[in-house]
C-alpha cells in the first residue's frame, strides 16, 4: 500500500542523479538526456512516470452528489466529465487538490502524496452518511502521455477531464484527457496493463521522460503543485486556483465564504507568480529579499533552462514592488506573469 501521509518532494538539483525518493517510491529523474525528454514533451511525445499519485475511487448511491457538497468546482452530470478541483478547511484554506474522473457509475480521483491523507480523511468523513464506498486502487498506476503525437500514438480524440476506455498494447485501461503541463493523457489501469502500454507506447515512439524534464514543463506552464507550491495553509485566490478549481455559480461547500469574500472584495496578501532567474537558481524555500526585507518565498524551480533562461515558481507579498529588483540568495529574480 502506498505510504501517503506525509512525504515532501525532493529538490532534484542533483542533475546527475538516476532515481530520487519521491513519495517514497522510486522515480527517475531522468532516462538519459533531461533536454531531449523535455523536447519529447513539447515536440513530440512523452511518457512519463505518475505513479507516485493516489487513485481513489468512490462508489455506491450518488458519489457525484456527495462531492459537489464538498468541492470547489462541480462535477459535471456528463457520464464521461470531470473536474479538477480542491478541498479546503472551513476557513477557505487548502487540503488537498484532487482530479476527478468519472469511470461508469464510480468516481476515480488523483491526488498527490502530500494531499492524498487529508483527501482519504475529509472523503471519508462525508462517504458513510452518503452511502458512499471509498477505496484506495493500490494494485493501479498512472501514466503520462504527453506531447503534439500523443494523440495519434493512443488514437482517442477527448476534452480535458473527460474519460474513455482505451486498449493500449492489448491492455484495457481508462484514459483521460490532461491539458498541463502540456496537451496529452493520464491512463490509469492495474499496474500490469500500465506496464504493458507503456511498452507498447514506447516502441511506437514515445520517449520515457524523468522528474527533470517533468518539472521544467510545469514551471515553465506557471502549474502550481500541491506540496510543493501549494500548501494547507494557501488560499486559492493566492495559488492562482480561482479559474482552473473554482465554481463561483455552485452551492455551498466548506471554505466557500472565504473563497467568495477574498475573491469580491480584496485581493490575497501574497501571490505566486513566474519568475525568471538570473544567477545561482537558488533552492524551494528561498526567501525572496527586496532592500533587504523578506517579500516572498520561492517554490519551485525548473532544473532545466527552458528556452535560454531559468524559471521559477514563488510567492510575492502584495506590497512587494514587482518592478523593482528583487534577489533570492545569490541571483536575481523578476516576476514574468502571475500563475
Amino acid at each position: 500500500m502506498k505510504d501517503t501521509r506525509s512525504h515532501t518532494s525532493p529538490h532534484l538539483s542533483d542533475a546527475g542523479a538516476e532515481y530520487n525518493l519521491f513519495a517514497g517510491l522510486p522515480v527517475p529523474a531522468h532516462h538519459g538526456d533531461p533536454a531531449a525528454e523535455y523536447a519529447a514533451l513539447s515536440r513530440t511525445a512523452a511518457l512519463v512516470d505518475l505513479s507516485y499519485k493516489t487513485i481513489l475511487r468512490l462508489s455506491g448511491r450518488d458519489p457525484v452528489g456527495m462531492l459537489n457538497a464538498i468541492l470547489t468546482n462541480d462535477v459535471p452530470g456528463e457520464e464521461r466529465r470531470g473536474t479538477y478541483a480542491l478541498l479546503l478547511d472551513p476557513k477557505g484554506r487548502i487540503q488537498a487538490d484532487l482530479l476527478v474522473l468519472r469511470d461508469g457509475e464510480a468516481v476515480l480521483m488523483l491526488a498527490e502524496p502530500e494531499g492524498a491523507g487529508a483527501a482519504k480523511e475529509i472523503l471519508g468523513r462525508y462517504a458513510p452518511f452518503s452511502r458512499v464506498t471509498l477505496e484506495e486502487l493500490d494494485g493501479w498506476d498512472l501514466l503520462g502521455l504527453y506531447g503534439p503525437r500523443a494523440r495519434r500514438l493512443l488514437g482517442l480524440e477527448i476534452e480535458e477531464h473527460e474519460a474513455a476506455a482505451a486498449e493500449v498494447g492489448g491492455a484495457p485501461l481508462l484514459a483521460a484527457g490532461v491539458s498541463h503541463p502540456v496537451a496529452g493523457y493520464y491512463l490509469l489501469g492495474p499496474a500490469g496493463a500500465i506496464s504493458a502500454a507503456r511498452k507498447h507506447l514506447a516502441a511506437n515512439g514515445a520517449r520515457p521522460a524523468g522528474f527533470l524534464a517533468f518539472e521544467a514543463a510545469r514551471v515553465e506552464a506557471g502549474i502550481p503543485r500541491f506540496g510543493a507550491d501549494v500548501s494547507p495553509e494557501n488560499f486559492p485566490a493566492e495559488a492562482g486556483l480561482l479559474e482552473r478549481a473554482v465554481s463561483f455559480h455552485k452551492g455551498c461547500y466548506p471554505g466557500q465564504e472565504t473563497v467568495a469574500r477574498m475573491h469580491y472584495r480584496g485581493h490575497p496578501n501574497r501571490k505566486l507568480y513566474r519568475l525568471a532567474v538570473e544567477g545561482p537558481p537558488p533552492q524551494p524555500g528561498t526567501q525572496i529579499l527586496q532592500e533587504s526585507k523578506p517579500v516572498g518565498k520561492v517554490t519551485s524551480v525548473a532544473t532545466l533552462p527552458v528556452n535560454g533562461r531559468t524559471l521559477a515558481l514563488g510567492y510575492l507579498h502584495r506590497k512587494a514592488d514587482i518592478n523593482s529588483p528583487l534577489r533570492a540568495g545569490e541571483a536575481r529574480v523578476s516576476p514574468i506573469d502571475g500563475t
